[in-house]
């Protein structure tokens, strides 16, 4: 027998156990995730609720934060490079920390490890605000206090993104990721800046202590998850390292999944150019005040309310992997515009469309990682999807510095336009040819021809190669008319 056939025979049984796992309540898993009744297929439940408050307070504290990180930096320095410095050591952890965060959440209960990161946050921002109120923050402790909660937060996320699938039906995920995307977007994008910057005109320290208010209110109201997520069966013999190992191989096998993490990332890239040194460029090229830079995010961030509300159709009309597509070839001309102009309002107009793609973007392909890959697994891909699609952001927050330091503070917005339309250019092929060119007979076809076995078998990691030309995937629920 040939390694080539002993492997297809490997692939063949990892890929039945992967199916029979997901259309069968197997041991480890919440029964509630696999039933989806005809007339209740898209109610969400208490335990979702219950989530969704905690995203909801979370992101409230995390609006005031983010929004007053670069105002505050800007009070202790205007150097561009430095500035930037924030941005990268607050997405840093994505690339040093992202991948184990995954594996990590995969091993352990989800709530708890979401209680734990809450709870250390309060403590952080605790901390940094006393630093504030004594006088010993600098430029330097802010960028280590934003390295730090950046570590953290990879748990919270990971771990997040981990349970929906767990307290929902699949026909409801687009639905459930655009309200805690909208949570998030409207309490962070929306009502944070302008908030954080009228608190900090009273004193720099306002934010960060409501920020701890929040963390520690959402760490009381997580027990009440307790015993909805369990941790899935170990694999014998498993380290937390080849559990890594494993989350990159399962993505780099899958075509749709990367590609589309590659143009997620630049993406992200693009975008961070820009935000790195955004509160700048609006102090100095707009002739705005720190309040009117509160306002423009705010503007900006109501493209991303729409992105919320739009992102369940769009992905029901087009599919997507194609959704991915339109608002990835929205963005280069907004990023184009907004270099251009000097006017305020103009400048926040045209990118207001940049934050409706980032929403669309997030929960579009946060639904497309909780369909495709098995529940088992779906902690380290994922983290493992967001060390490169986020991991990009750091570098794109140094290159922006470093650009606008070289040649202007317009640079950035030019050179995010140039770098997404060619990733979006190269993305074309793999993304139009995803599973919208599926009907839906032929996915009835495929659920009634997967094979079955044991649901006790121990998850394995599937090699998805054989699925690459039409985008289809062996393990986990396929793709459905849900979309």
């Amino acid at each position: 027998m040939t390694a080539r056939s002993t492997a297809a025979r490997a692939t063949s049984a990892r890929s039945t156990a992967a199916h029979d796992a997901d259309s069968t309540p197997a041991a480890g898993k919440d029964p509630r995730a696999a039933a989806e009744t005809p007339d209740g297929d898209r109610r969400l439940g208490g335990p979702f609720w219950r989530l969704w408050s905690t995203t909801f307070v979370t992101s409230c504290g995390d609006g005031l934060r983010l929004a007053a990180m670069p105002m505050v930096a800007a009070l202790f320095t205007r150097d561009p490079m430095l500035l930037s410095l924030v941005t990268f050591a607050g997405q840093l952890p994505w690339v040093l920390a992202g991948a184990f965060a995954g594996a990590f959440v995969d091993r352990h209960d989800q709530q708890r490890v979401m209680l734990w990161s809450d709870a250390s946050r309060a403590v952080l921002a605790v901390l940094f605000t006393a630093a504030l109120l004594t006088g010993w923050a600098g430029i330097g402790l802010l960028i280590a206090f934003a390295l730090t909660m950046g570590v953290v937060e990879t748990l919270r996320d990971s771990a997040t993104i981990a349970i929906v699938p767990r307290l929902v039906p699949h026909t409801a995920l687009d639905k459930a990721n655009s309200l805690l995307q909208g949570a998030a977007m409207l309490c962070v994008e929306l009502a944070g800046p302008p908030l954080a910057a009228l608190l900090l005109v009273s004193h720099t320290s306002w934010p960060f202590a409501l920020n701890a208010v929040a963390f520690t209110v959402a760490a009381l109201l997580l027990p009440g998850l307790a015993g909805v997520a369990r941790p899935m069966p170990k694999r014998g013999g498993s380290t937390l390292t080849a559990d890594v190992a494993d989350g990159i191989r399962w993505l780099w096998r899958h075509r749709l999944l990367r590609s589309v993490c590659a143009l997620v990332g630049i993406f992200n890239f693009a975008l961070s150019s820009v935000v790195a040194i955004a509160v700048v460029y609006a102090y100095e090229v707009l002739g705005v005040s720190s309040v009117g830079y509160g306002l423009l995010m705010a503007v900006i961030a109501v493209g991303g309310v729409a992105g919320v509300a739009l992102a369940a159709p769009l992905a029901a009309r087009l599919g997507r992997e194609r959704t991915v597509l339109l608002c990835c070839g929205v963005a280069p001309v907004a990023f184009a515009t907004a270099g251009s102009v000097s006017h305020p309002l103009l400048a926040a107009g045209a990118l207001a469309p940049v934050g409706m793609a980032l929403a669309v973007i997030t929960i579009v392909t946060t639904s497309l990682r909780q369909v495709l890959v098995p529940a088992e697994l779906l902690g380290r891909v994922s983290s493992s999807y967001r060390l490169i699609a986020v991991g990009m952001s750091p570098l794109g927050a140094l290159t922006g510095g470093a650009v606008a330091s070289a040649v202007g503070l317009r640079g950035p917005f030019f050179l995010a336009a140039a770098v997404l339309t060619a990733a979006w250019l190269c993305a074309l092929g793999p993304l139009r040819a995803g599973p919208a060119s599926r009907t839906a007979e032929d996915l009835t076809a495929t659920d009634a021809a997967a094979p079955t076995s044991d649901a006790t078998t121990a998850p394995t990691i599937t090699d998805s190669a054989d699925d690459t030309d039409t985008g289809a995937t062996a393990p986990g629920k396929p793709w459905t008319g849900e979309r």
